[in-house]
């Protein structure tokens, strides 16, 4: 999968909620698998406009209200920006120096080196908004969740199609290999964790820890991946104050992702799904309750 595809371009540009809910349908129904940096990058640039850059009132002036308002997303800014992504990824990993078929522990450990040498070396993974490819290309920034994904949107790049998420409710790894038993670190959790990348997690007991839920992660399919960045998405726009345009988008692709079977297996986004619906009810679905 290395750029876009004539089916993906006529989706764009992206004027409304119910384009982006089009666009992902379509990925996630199609025979090919979901393009994972596209749907990264488009979400990324939602956020970034609706939340990073958008001025919230003040308590100097709290009689103003968010005006709403949904960015057009235009077929030329995505699209650059996944030629980006994809030109590092494939300048930075000789393919010929690796097995094909499988992805390798060794393979694992350099792509994610290829990412975590991106990043700008300042202290900032605790902040909101860094868990999309958009904050990776435009920044050098992602959080914990943002580096294992893009480690595995690297490997779909490459056209590996055994590397994938792994999720538990504070940390994200990947899962590789044949029979994807193979398990590794790709990022961080904690300062100082920098050197486990590469290293299994079945190493010692961290596999039986809170932390990995007692070795019975969230194993994502290609399907999962994308219901993650749906998950991730953060309407915060201050402590106090969301975008309501963004967690109405999150709302409704997370229905997508529901009623097509991809959250079943997936509680963290089932509980967000929840959370959504307790704050503003979607007519015509079930309650909270009923739907999680």
């Amino acid at each position: 999968m290395a750029g876009f595809r004539d089916r993906e371009k006529q989706f764009f540009p992206l004027q409304n909620i119910g384009d982006v809910v089009k666009l992902f349908k379509d990925q996630l129904t199609s025979d090919e698998e979901p393009n994972l940096p596209l749907l990264s990058i488009v979400l990324g640039v939602i956020e970034n406009i609706l939340t990073v850059h958008r001025a919230a009132p003040t308590e100097v002036d709290s009689s103003k209200i968010l005006e709403p308002i949904f960015p057009v997303i235009e077929l030329e800014t995505v699209e650059a920006l996944h030629s980006k992504f994809v030109a590092l990824i494939k300048k930075s990993v000789d393919l010929t120096k690796f097995p094909q078929g499988y992805a390798t522990r060794e393979l694992v450990k350099f792509v994610s080196d290829v990412i975590w040498c991106s990043l700008t070396r300042a202290y900032y993974k605790d902040k909101a908004h860094l868990q999309s490819l958009y904050s990776f290309l435009t920044g050098n920034k992602l959080d914990c969740f943002g580096v294992a994904f893009a480690v595995v949107a690297a490997f779909q790049v490459l056209e590996y199609k055994d590397v994938h998420l792994a999720l538990s409710e504070d940390h994200a790894w990947v899962v590789f290999g044949e029979d994807q038993r193979e398990t590794a670190e790709v990022t961080w959790h904690g300062k100082g964790n920098e050197d486990k990348r590469g290293q299994p997690i079945t190493e010692g007991v961290a596999d039986k820890s809170w932390l990995y839920l007692n070795g019975q992660p969230v194993i994502c399919t290609r399907q999962m991946e994308v219901a993650s960045i749906v998950s991730g998405i953060n309407p915060s726009i201050t402590l106090s104050t969301d975008s309501v345009e963004l967690a109405a988008l999150q709302q409704e692709l997370l229905w997508l992702l529901h009623d097509m079977g991809h959250l079943d297996k997936y509680p963290m986004a089932l509980g967000n799904l929840g959370d959504l619906e307790e704050i503003s009810h979607t007519p015509e679905k079930p309650p909270a309750v009923q739907a999680v």
